[in-house]
C-alpha cells in the first residue's frame, strides 16, 4: 500500500543526494599535487610507498595491495539456532523473533556449535 503522504511523481529529496564531499575533495587535491623535490605527483609516491612496504614483506602492505588489485574478499558466516538450522534456512519473521528473545533476555544465547552455553559455576 501507498504512503498517502507521497505523491507520485514527485521526489522526497529535490535536492538530490549531497554532491560534495568536502574531506575527499581536498584530498584529491593534494594527492594531485606534484611534490617539488621528487616532481612526481603525491599519489604516485605514496603507491610506490606501498609497494615497497609489501616487497620488504610487510603483511598489512601486502594485504593492502591485494585488496586494492583483486578486491576484499567476501567474508561467510553462519549462525545456528536451538533447532541447528542456519541462519540462511530461517524465514525473515523467524529471524527477527529470535532476535527480539534475545535482546529481551528470554532466550538462551548459543554458543558456536548451536547449543546453549553452558554455566559451569552451577555444576556439582
Amino acid at each position: 500500500m501507498a504512503n498517502p503522504n507521497w505523491v507520485k511523481g514527485v521526489s522526497a529529496n529535490p535536492g538530490g543526494r549531497r554532491l560534495e564531499k568536502p574531506f575527499v575533495d581536498a584530498l584529491r587535491a593534494a594527492l594531485n599535487q606534484t611534490d617539488p623535490k621528487t616532481k612526481r605527483k603525491k599519489l604516485v609516491a605514496i603507491a610506490e610507498k606501498l609497494v615497497e612496504c609489501a616487497i620488504d614483506g610487510e603483511s598489512w602492505a601486502i594485504q593492502q595491495v591485494a585488496d586494492r588489485m583483486d578486491g576484499k574478499p567476501h567474508s561467510e558466516s553462519t549462525l545456528n539456532v536451538n533447532d541447528n538450522r542456519s541462519l540462511t534456512e530461517l524465514a525473515d519473521a523467524e529471524i527477527v523473533a529470535r532476535i527480539a528473545e534475545l535482546r529481551a533476555g528470554r532466550a538462551e544465547p548459543v554458543g558456536r556449535n548451536g547449543e546453549a552455553e553452558v554455566d559451569t559455576s552451577q555444576l556439582n
